[in-house]
């Protein structure tokens, strides 16, 4: 579902200021099927990753990277998955990780706590050097990334949450593989987890009857954000064959809305997913008008929040980026439950 990747000019003049013209003809680019935000150019003594512009360079010599810091959860959860959690030595915003292998090694000092989302500990970086810090390209903390790759520390930018297709998030545990010499391991681990979530997606859009429809988030302050159409939630829904109130409204950015707005256009809707609430009595306490939906009035409203610590932690965003198959077969359970009779909700509860 990915673009046709080419070599562009500019691509080809960087690598005659940095390789031989023998290197050159052998460059070659990894093809990705389904992740839209990064590429990965391999050549005989390289690798080069671009996300979003940010552009870092592996000489062959440096690979594995075994030493590394991040700065987001996702990034756990790919390292996890590659059976690479040992080699994580700092980590931002330690609690709000929910992977209790991080904890512990915090506990026992093996895993280094190098700042939160407004600041980064450089000096603690610097002190301990990892080979590579693992970063999304967030603006707060732009500064800091600059003055520690003025220092020489590594940083590779992923930028996973762009994406919109649940495969194409998934399909980043090949970059991952690649840093860590686990290719073969990561491929597999992609190939299982889609075909698992595309044998859900063809019992349920084969099954499904198609009779539902659905609602998402809730009012913040005097105004509801909700994905466009081709968002990623917007895509899980579909592949659940939810049928999302919004699916025709596509674009880069959130829909911001007015209470009125929603409510003329999902006050039928049968499912509600994902407001902030951890209860009904809590939803109407906040905003009584909610008890106006009809996914209100019948009780079919879901929160991604079952597997949940008490500092707010979510394993929905951790494990759940790399298993989209078990998100996809809640939403199927909550649209369809008739069609998964034996299946139990792994991120989702109803809320009561």
């Amino acid at each position: 579902m990915t673009k046709k990747l080419f070599v562009t000019t500019i691509l080809f003049s960087f690598f005659a200021c940095t390789n031989t013209k023998d290197e050159n003809k052998s460059s070659d680019l990894f093809e990705l099927n389904f992740a839209k935000n990064i590429t990965i150019q391999e050549t005989n003594n390289s690798l080069i990753i671009e996300s979003n512009g940010n552009k870092t360079v592996f000489l062959e010599a440096e690979l594995p990277i075994s030493k590394i810091m991040v700065e987001t959860t996702a990034a756990i959860a790919y390292l996890d998955e590659l059976e690479a959690i040992s080699t994580i030595r700092g980590v931002v915003d330690a609690d709000y990780i929910y992977n209790t292998k991080i904890g512990d090694k915090i506990a026992h000092k093996s895993i280094l706590e190098i700042g939160n989302s407004n600041e980064l500990y450089v000096e603690t970086i610097l002190k301990h050097r990892p080979q590579l810090i693992i970063a999304s390209s967030n603006p707060t903390l732009a500064k800091y990334h600059e003055q520690l790759e003025q220092n020489g520390v590594k940083i590779l930018y992923i930028d996973e949450y762009k994406e919109n297709d649940p495969l194409g998030r998934l399909e980043y545990i090949k970059v991952f593989g690649k840093i860590l010499k686990k290719d073969q391991l990561a491929k597999s681990k992609f190939e299982n987890t889609s075909n698992k979530y595309d044998s859900i997606k063809t019992i349920i859009q084969s099954k499904g009857t198609g009779n539902v429809s659905t609602l998402v988030n809730s009012m913040y302050g005097d105004i509801w954000y909700l994905p466009p159409g081709n968002a990623l939630q917007a895509k899980l829904i579909e592949d659940a064959k939810g049928n999302y109130i919004y699916h025709d409204e596509t674009g880069k950015n959130a829909l911001n809305l007015t209470f009125e707005e929603v409510y003329a256009a999902g006050k039928n809707a049968t499912h509600w997913i994902n407001p902030t609430y951890e209860n009904l009595a809590q939803m109407k306490a906040a905003y009584p008008n909610y008890i106006w939906f009809d996914a209100y009035k019948n009780g079919e409203i879901y929160n991604s929040n079952k597997r949940s610590l008490p500092n707010g932690a979510q394993d929905y965003y951790e494990t759940g980026i790399v298993r989209p198959d078990i998100i996809l077969n809640d939403l199927g359970k909550i649209f369809y439950p008739n069609l998964f009779p034996n299946y139990e909700l792994y991120f989702y509860q109803q809320l009561k």
